[in-house]
């Protein structure tokens, strides 16, 4: 059917990937400000670096292979689940340079950093959800505006 097609595709896959590895990354970095003043913990990290690549890699095999739902593979932190949702196992973060006195690595002003950048990253792949969405509605109801 042809709204499988435009509702199913690799590009709408990848955005909706996006937005649940930030909705997980953010939980990692939310645990890790919760729990900035605790002895010896040390901050879990989901690397958005190597997610984004895979993410690339998989959407160039989907193209050459023709397949509508992407694969993460060849990463230890994050892969797709049988049902296609994006599926993260957060390492723990090595430290900087030394610990501090009480046996953490944690940064206050690293961790809010990364926190408005997920933000930012969460809020784009909605946006352009919502748009894609929009715009399938729009030619459903036949309607410009």
């Amino acid at each position: 059917m042809w709204i499988d097609r435009v509702t199913n595709s690799p590009i709408t896959h990848a955005i909706e990937l996006s937005a649940q590895f930030a909705e997980q990354r953010q939980k990692v970095l939310a645990e890790n400000l919760a729990n900035i003043d605790t002895p010896n913990y040390h901050t879990q990290r989901l690397d958005a670096t190597a997610f984004q690549a895979s993410l690339r890699q998989a959407l160039e095999t989907a193209q050459q292979t023709g397949r509508r739902r992407l694969i993460l593979r060849d990463n230890a932190q994050f892969s797709t689940g049988p049902d296609g949702r994006a599926q993260a196992r957060p390492a723990a973060e090595p430290a900087p340079n030394v610990l501090f006195h009480d046996g953490t690595n944690a940064r206050l002003e690293e961790l809010l950093a990364d926190v408005n950048q997920n933000s930012l990253s969460y809020d784009l792949a909605m946006s352009l959800l919502r748009g894609r969405y929009e715009n399938l509605l729009r030619a459903i109801r036949g309607r410009t505006t």
